[in-house]
């Protein structure tokens, strides 16, 4: 492939050995990064849990195309990344966390295989080797590559649709245009129209900065949009059919209204800090010289093209009022992209005042590297442990402390719980309970912190009750109701105190 020789690039040199080194070094490492010990950790999050129970369900029950999650449909996102899990799990025939982890690690390095092979005869190999540095030792990014949920298969689509228009944008190639709507519908398919913020308003922003009508056209192409549609729409108008009063309307208003306009407002610079800590020390590079270096950056198409991939989507989601860290992971590869144009740039200043400076990014890369793997696989499950510990122990004793009485979880669910009980548990409400009391019945009920209190009333009596369960400050209180207010003969849980009654 052709070289380029701008300040982003390295020509044929005596470099190439110490650029073969670096390459296969990352290759092992971001094998490493992504899937080493996926099998030996359990559900990390309450997120996670609910992905997994409605996989394991959709494949149980053939509920392909309207899923459940606990019995109940569940339609809050769409069911791409829900397909792709069962594709493995029933290759697999298992709906273990490792086999359901294994997509997302697989996304991670579909993306970073795109950064690379695809930018690097416009920003120059080094520049796209550095940008996968980034990502691989991206405490933010490489996080989410080995957790069971929705953000990378987003992440992967939403770059694919934004790396396929540039190329569009450089090659006037009518087959990467029409790649690019078919990715953003997947990414529609993935988690709803949030999905274009990521492409609409940065493109909108480079062609009319750029005045670049390509780019500008190419956001009007009505056979572009005929493919997305052909990809986004069927399953939505499919289960807007089947079901009564179009419930993905309202899924979807629900949805953009609580993180636009949500109760809770999170300050304006809050994903700066998740960028600052997801990305250092490498985004730390951004501070040396940087007038010259923006002015560098800004110097190149792929740096203004992908700079305001990354910053555009960073500015829209900053002013919503709801923030989550995972929900600005998919503008990150273009971020890395221009750290990684950024990290060429000052490794080919560097150089010229210390020859050595190669070797000790790459001795610094391969520590670095190391230091995440020793963590995921030898520290990660036992400084996270708070956060599963006692869901496979409960779930294990819920069937002799219930004996053949029903239980269920009080107010709200328990996801993580409902995975490894391996049974549905409905969620009840306080005139639900007040209802199976007054017929005498007997069952057992959880409920989480304070939520005890509004189960209290005479016939119900605390059983254990567990600390920390799924946080280090929250509380689970099992209840018994009728036959089950009784001392118990079975022991206590280890670490729960147990048999006070509620009266």
């Amino acid at each position: 492939m052709k070289e380029h020789t701008n300040v982003f690039s390295q020509s044929v040199s005596s470099d190439d050995r110490l650029y073969r080194i670096f390459f296969w070094m990352l290759c092992i490492g971001m094998l490493l990064v992504f899937f080493w010990g996926i099998w030996s950790i359990p559900l990390l999050s309450h997120d996670e849990g609910r992905r997994l129970v409605v996989l394991r369900e959709m494949m149980a029950n053939h509920s392909w195309f309207i899923p459940t999650m606990n019995g109940e449909v569940y339609l809050e996102k769409p069911p791409l990344f829900y397909w792709s899990g069962a594709i493995f799990g029933l290759l697999a025939n298992s709906s273990s966390e490792w086999v359901l982890r294994l997509p997302s690690g697989l996304f991670a390095l579909c993306i970073v295989c795109l950064l690379f092979f695809m930018l690097k005869k416009y920003i120059g190999r080094w520049a796209a080797l550095l940008g996968v540095l980034t990502l691989v030792t991206s405490n933010y990014f490489s996080r989410y590559a080995r957790l069971a949920e929705i953000e990378m298969l987003l992440t992967l689509c939403a770059f694919a649709a934004v790396l396929f228009y540039f190329e569009y944008v450089k090659r006037g190639s009518r087959y990467y245009l029409y790649g690019s709507y078919a990715m953003l519908g997947l990414a529609f398919l993935t988690k709803w129209p949030v999905a274009l913020l990521f492409w609409l308003p940065p493109i909108v922003c480079y062609g009319l900065l750029e005045r670049s009508k390509p780019a500008l056209r190419g956001l009007i192409d009505w056979r572009g949009w005929l493919i997305f549609s052909v990809i986004a729409l069927p399953w939505f108008l499919y289960v807007n059919e089947q079901l009564p009063g179009a419930p993905l309307f309202r899924v979807i208003g629900n949805e953009m209204s609580s993180k636009i306009a949500g109760a809770k407002s999170d300050p304006f610079y809050s994903y700066l800090g998740v960028v600052v800590k997801g990305f250092a020390p490498w985004i730390l590079v951004l501070l040396w010289r940087p007038r010259a270096q923006f002015k560098r950056l800004l110097a190149t198409d792929a740096g203004r093209f992908f700079g305001l991939a990354a910053l555009v989507p960073l500015i829209i989601f900053s002013l919503f009022a709801f923030k989550r860290d995972k929900y600005i992971l998919p503008m990150c590869p273009a971020l890395a992209v221009f750290l990684g144009l950024a990290l060429a740039s000052w490794l080919e200043q560097a150089k010229l005042r210390w020859r050595r400076i190669p070797f000790a990014l790459t001795a610094f890369s391969a520590a670095l590297i190391v230091v995440f793997v020793v963590y995921y696989t030898a520290v990660q499950a036992s400084v996270m442990s708070y956060r599963y510990d006692a869901f496979q122990p409960l779930a294990a004793r819920l069937d002799n402390l219930r004996g053949d009485a029903p239980v269920y979880l009080f107010k709200s669910e328990s996801s993580q719980l409902v995975y490894y009980y391996r049974h549905t548990i409905p969620v009840v409400q306080e005139k639900e309970v007040a209802r199976m009391l007054a017929d005498g019945k007997s069952f057992l009920l959880l409920a989480v912190d304070a939520r005890v209190n509004d189960a209290r009333r005479p016939g119900i009596c605390i059983l254990e009750q567990i600390k920390p369960y799924g946080e280090t400050n929250k509380v689970l209180s099992i209840l018994g109701a009728g036959s089950l207010c009784r001392p118990h003969a079975s022991p206590p849980m280890a670490g729960v105190k147990g048999g006070s009654a509620l009266t």
